[in-house]
């Protein structure tokens, strides 16, 4: 490492005020221990450089927070001494909103539950893209996991994905059976025989695509939006309500209140635990997405990496699986998945995916502000 050249680096950084004195004293306290200084200064320097090594995770908070905390961030903070500071945000707009306001330096890792969310992390220029020579453990990886993740980054990777979940139809099987869901389809979100008992989510991209199959257009290349707005107002007349949260969801469901009407992966799969007759359709949902572990361009890489390392383990990878219901992004082709594991919703064994949909994040961001307005509109006034 060139000491002094990255030295004028750091206190250029410092001065112009993009980073604070802790940090700029903790870096130099690093770079010297990597070169091998010593002296008294170094004492300083080290006690500063420990400092530096705290991470800040933010993630959904609840099952998922706790099992990534279990499985890959005590372990982590075990085998390093680092320490790992963690907070919680309800959607994106609540966690991008802090980090506008306290800065990127506050804020290191979180979370993302599908490519649309680490999109909006990129597009405010957070984060960073990763050197994958540094991650060997990816080639373990379900090919198209990647794939979709380095499409929203310029093929480059900007996160780890870890996770498979998604959304599909839920219905009760003693009210609806397969062969019914089969001739009806998506169709079925307007029928008029479960007035009053189906229910929806109420989020702008939900309703557009389910208005869009609707309709028979491409959700990720809509060509007639008076059709879509007109199906979501024939929804609104016979839905009993559209929901917020996941919680709302199982409630819906659980109390035989709701028949048929939009599910996730995770909500489906845990009602069955429960032993309530609610199945999930199709069977390789309406479309999937990829949970993963997003850096912002403020961490220490190499931690990152070290951190990536552990969560990437087979034996994590399961482990987190059992814990969230979400399916292991681990490739079958490679590995031995367990019953219970391959169970969950959205496991495919071949590991290629095939037939499986994605939404396009950079077509629905692009068209996000608009639409949204509109929305909000048809939602509010019909």
């Amino acid at each position: 490492m060139d000491l002094d050249r990255y030295y004028r680096g750091l206190l250029e950084r410092y001065g112009n005020g993009a980073m604070g004195r802790r940090e700029f004293l903790g870096r130099l306290g690093l770079a010297a221990l990597s070169v091998g200084a010593g002296g008294s200064v170094m004492t300083v320097l080290a006690r500063h450089a420990r400092a530096a090594a705290t991470i800040r995770y933010d993630g959904y908070g609840g099952v998922p927070q706790a099992a990534l905390n279990k499985h890959v961030l005590q372990p982590y903070i075990a085998k390093s001494g680092s320490t790992i500071n963690q907070g919680s945000f309800g959607n994106p707009d609540e966690l991008l909103a802090k980090i506008r306001a306290e800065g990127v330096n506050n804020y290191n890792m979180l979370s993302c539950a599908d490519e649309s969310t680490a999109l909006r992390f990129i597009d405010a220029g957070f984060t960073t893209s990763l050197d994958e020579s540094k991650i060997p453990r990816l080639k373990d990886l379900i090919p198209a996991s990647l794939e979709s993740l380095r499409r929203i980054n310029n093929g480059k990777l900007p996160s780890v994905p870890f996770g498979l979940s998604g959304v599909w139809l839920a219905y009760n099987r003693e009210k609806i059976d397969k062969a019914e869901m089969d001739a009806k389809g998506f169709n079925i979100l307007l029928d008029a025989k479960y007035k009053g008992t189906i229910v929806g989510e109420d989020y702008w991209i939900r309703r557009m695509w389910y208005a869009a199959e609707q309709t028979k257009q491409d959700p990720n290349d809509i060509k007639d939006l008076d059709a879509i707005w007109d199906k979501i107002r024939e929804s609104r007349r016979v839905v009993l309500k559209y929901w917020a949260t996941g919680a709302e969801q199982m409630q819906l469901f659980s109390s035989g209140n709701a028949v048929v009407g939009d599910g996730w992966f995770v909500r489906v799969y845990n009602l069955k635990k429960q032993g309530f007759p609610i199945e999930g359709w199709p069977q390789k949902g309406t479309y999937v997405t990829f949970g993963s572990l997003l850096p912002l361009k403020s961490i220490n890489l190499e931690a990152y990496y070290e951190i990536a390392d552990m969560l990437l383990r087979p034996e994590v990878m399961i482990a987190l699986s059992l814990d969230t219901g979400q399916s292991p992004l681990l490739d079958p082709s490679k590995h031995k998945i367990p019953p219970e594991a391959s169970a969950i919703p959205g496991f495919d064994p071949t590991g290629k995916l095939e037939g499986y949909r994605t939404l396009n994040p950079l077509y629905w961001s692009k068209n996000a502000d608009n639409w949204q307005r509109q929305y909000q509109r048809v939602m509010a006034r019909g």
